[in-house]
């Protein structure tokens, strides 16, 4: 990610809009009207990178507003891999660029200085002299109002973003992009997460449910890959805003269908409900890879008079959760930084085990050990053999087993017994789908 920093009415946000193409930044001739960091991503010279526009910042902030400004885009700086130090080739090198530049090289990442409203030939070498003084070795001179030198930024952002990218590789971390859903029911803590997971306030949150007023997708790299994160709030309407509302439920559904996977969050005040179980199932007929996360474990208190212990509650969950007790699921506090990014990494692993390929044989031989072992063999001694699913439709591992016992039925207890014993062996990181045939061997 790219993210363009500087004095308010430098033209940060003109050098945005030029940048991508379309005017999605807010411009004007008044100093520091971008208050908020937008995100854009932008595909040039067949390369994907992320560009965010921060809004001009004073380091010695006036006023409340100054001062959320400067937090906001120095805990966003945590995510950003080049920054585009902007500066006013009219007004001159002034002791402040030097104080922002400063502030921001402690990050450890490169540096691009772009001298902006350059707008004639012959001011070029006086603008790399002025600027010489500020000691950043890439400069650029540009006029982003007369679109000149926009493509020569584009084309040093590619070599950087693919020299990160090759270093990605011999760090032997996987690239990719993951789309990961937050759904819940209002108030669950979803919006609450994704602004602890981006260090900044980008999503409106609040105690009543349905604050969040759009779909936001959040997007940042984490190990080699690029995360995009579906809010999935439904939006708030003058009436109250619950589950069955059909603005949430078409919200609902509408991301699931976006996502690779989804993550269905949980307030682990209230329990499992109705609603919760609902959403559950919803995911599962869209056949989504998915995990469980019980949110505000802060809140919850041992009861010490009756000897609960928090393993008591888990076992409770488990059984509550029946049909989804052999699913993954993670206790979380986003207010105490718990299990934050476990999510994120468990998500990565149970995504890139969706697509593991299994051999005919092995399965063959993991039906054959599982019915020489006494507590698993009364089930297998049914299956005749089992093959894996192959289409590149299924969202999870598939595999079929075959009986000739018509008299044999396989309940949802037997068949989630396979699963579960099928992901073991094969250490599965990801829900597995198993169907049971008949098929008749004689002749």
């Amino acid at each position: 990610m790219a993210l363009l920093i500087g004095r308010p009415n430098v033209g940060k946000s003109t050098i945005f809009n030029k940048l991508i193409g379309a005017k999605t930044a807010h411009t004007s001739d008044i100093a520091g009207t971008t208050i908020d960091v937008n995100t854009k991503e932008i595909s040039y010279m067949n390369t994907d990178f992320l560009l965010a526009d921060s809004g001009g910042f004073n380091l010695h902030p006036a006023n409340e507003l100054e001062k959320q400004i400067i937090n906001m885009i120095f805990k966003y700086a945590e995510k950003v891999d080049l920054f585009l130090l902007v500066v006013d080739y009219k007004t001159g090198l002034i002791p402040e660029d030097i104080e922002i530049y400063r502030n921001f090289i402690k990050y450890g990442v490169n540096v691009f200085l772009l001298i902006n409203k350059v707008d004639s030939i012959k001011n070029v070498e006086n603008a790399l002299s002025e600027f010489a003084k500020i000691g950043i070795k890439n400069k650029f001179t540009i006029s982003a109002e007369n679109s000149i030198g926009i493509d020569e930024i584009l084309e040093s952002i590619v070599k950087e973003v693919k020299s990160s990218y090759i270093k990605c590789k011999k760090d032997k971390n996987i690239d990719g992009t993951v789309k990961i859903a937050i759904v819940g029911k209002p108030n669950s803590g979803k919006s609450t997460y994704i602004n602890t997971i981006l260090k900044d306030n980008l999503i409106q949150t609040g105690d009543k449910p349905g604050t969040t007023r759009d779909s936001i997708d959040s997007v940042f790299n984490y190990k080699c890959k690029k995360i995009i994160l579906i809010d999935t709030a439904g939006i708030r309407k003058k009436s109250k805003l619950d589950f069955n509302s059909e603005n949430f439920q078409k919200q609902t559904i509408s991301s699931i269908e976006r996502a690779d996977i989804v993550c269905v969050f949980i307030d682990i005040q209230h329990g499992l409900t109705h609603d919760d179980l609902s959403l559950l199932k919803l995911v599962t007929v869209e056949k989504k890879q998915f995990l469980i996360a019980f949110t505000k474990w802060d809140i919850i208190k041992i009861n010490s008079e009756s000897n609960t212990t928090i393993q008591d509650i888990k076992n409770e969950i488990e059984l509550n959760l029946k049909e989804f007790a052999d699913s993954h699921y993670i206790f979380i506090s986003s207010k105490e930084n718990k299990n934050i990014y476990k999510i994120i990494d468990t998500c990565i692993e149970i995504y890139g085990s969706k697509n593991v390929k299994i051999k005919t044989s092995d399965i063959n031989e993991f039906i054959s050990a599982q019915k020489n072992n006494l507590l698993k063999g009364n089930i297998f001694k049914h299956i005749a053999y089992g093959v894996q699913k192959n289409t590149d439709e299924i969202f999870m591992p598939t595999f079929i087993f075959f009986t000739d016992n018509k008299g044999k039925i396989f309940s949802m207890k037997d068949i989630k017994f396979i699963r579960n014993t099928i992901k073991t062996y094969f250490k599965i990181k990801s829900n597995v789908e198993v169907l049971i045939e008949y098929k008749n061997y004689q002749k």
